[in-house]
């Protein structure tokens, strides 16, 4: 059996490592100058490759539905099997799991290491411009060094990932490919990625980091997250902001001009909670100017930014204001509004939304228009939240496919 598979990500490299484990005999085409470069960046260069707390709901699609049928197959304990296999000890931290020596170029070199002593022919730099199904057998065009080739193949396995990572111009050429044989693709979007806002105080936010809530409110739908905010000169970002940001995306995408979110500053309290404090501290510090009123309660910057507008100087003495005004700022704290524009674009983006729709593959991956035709990883229409999750679609997804076309 004689499989090619079109890039040599972290899908890619699975899938070929189980078709090769297997017994067939695999090319991989990867169009950068060496394979897995994304790996390197993942997990702030530790590599958070999978997640035990894994469920079908840390995922997105645009069909859910499709999901567990395709989660249940690989599990997280077969996928640190599978790596174990291949060398890897890894570790568990409070749920997120790493490679023992927490270096994500341990993960990229076992696969590396695996792949040449398992025979893989793995052709960097390697552009796949066109594929055609020809006889039961698939064609694959290539353009390398100004030449061109083809080679056939039994089995191809489409590993081409999305736009994550690559610039707005940058083709779109998994979704492109699919396209070609009849599959139809919901249009890539970026996620886990910054938001832009239009406030022009937002200079004077830069270099916050809060751990707060924010709610986004995009096509009509409230969405919340909680975790570490951190504001930047042109927006916001953070764990809370990348989880919410493909739904910012995609309302954008779809003709949406701005989108609001608010901020809650003091998630830990009620609203009450903070109005009983602030009345307090009224008590006790009503002599004191409203700078060092607020001193203790939340960043400085984004006190000061709430204050200016509210119309409160910093050196306004409290018992000189009223108390409406100082509840009016306070319930600012905790529903402080920003105006979102847009989301950053693909180059910053960890993942995207969109691919090709789950519906269009059996549960083996195999496209349903075209036998012997698989996808894997990010091409599909399937995108996790931050904690390993993507990582551990790739590799189920990879070993699927993997799997099933060397035993097809």
């Amino acid at each position: 059996m004689k499989i090619g598979i079109i890039g040599g990500g972290a899908s890619g490299m699975a899938a070929a490592i189980t078709a090769l484990s297997e017994g067939a005999a695999v090319t991989v085409y990867e169009k950068n100058d060496r394979i897995g470069k994304k790996i390197l960046a993942t997990g702030n260069g530790k590599c958070n490759l999978s997640n035990t707390a894994l469920t079908c709901g840390c995922y997105r699609s645009e069909e859910p539905q499709y999901l567990a049928p395709i989660l249940k197959q690989v599990t997280v304990p077969d996928t640190l099997a599978f790596f174990h296999r291949l060398g890897l000890m890894t570790k568990d931290k409070n749920g997120c799991l790493y490679p023992e020596c927490e270096q994500a170029s341990a993960v990229l070199d076992v696969l590396r290491f695996a792949l040449s002593r398992l025979g893989a022919v793995v052709k960097t730099g390697a552009v796949v411009t066109r594929l055609e199904a020809d006889g039961g057998r698939f064609l694959v065009h290539t353009k390398k060094d100004n030449g061109h080739s083809a080679e056939v193949f039994d089995k191809i396995i489409l590993a081409c990932g999305s736009k994550a990572g690559l610039s707005q111009e940058s083709s779109e050429n998994g979704l492109k490919l699919a396209a070609s044989f009849g599959l139809a693709c919901v249009p890539f979007t970026p996620a886990l990625v910054q938001l832009r806002c239009k406030e022009p105080f937002m200079k004077a936010l830069a270099g916050v980091r809060a751990q707060a809530s924010v709610s986004l409110t995009a096509g009509g739908v409230e969405y919340s997250e909680i975790g570490e905010l951190q504001l930047t000169d042109y927006g916001i970002s953070g764990i809370p902001v990348f989880q919410l940001s493909r739904y910012a995306a995609k309302a954008l995408h779809k003709g949406e001009k701005q989108l609001s979110v608010s901020i809650n500053f003091l998630p830990q309290l009620s609203c009450q909670e903070w109005k009983k404090e602030l009345l307090m501290r009224k008590k006790l510090l009503a002599g004191e100017s409203a700078e060092q009123f607020f001193t203790g309660t939340i960043h400085k910057k984004a006190a000061a930014v709430i204050l200016k507008e509210c119309g409160i100087p910093f050196t306004q003495r409290m018992d000189t204001l009223p108390e409406e005004k100082l509840l009016a700022a306070g319930r600012m704290f905790q529903r402080f509004p920003l105006t979102v524009t847009a989301a950053n674009p693909f180059i910053n983006a960890q993942v995207c939304a969109g691919g090709v729709r789950l519906s269009e593959v059996t549960e083996k991956l195999e496209a349903k228009k075209q036998k012997g035709m698989y996808l894997t990883g990010e091409l599909l229409d399937a995108d996790g939240r931050c904690g390993g999750y993507n990582l551990q679609w790739a590799w189920t997804t990879g070993i699927i496919a993997g799997h099933a076309a060397a035993k097809a």
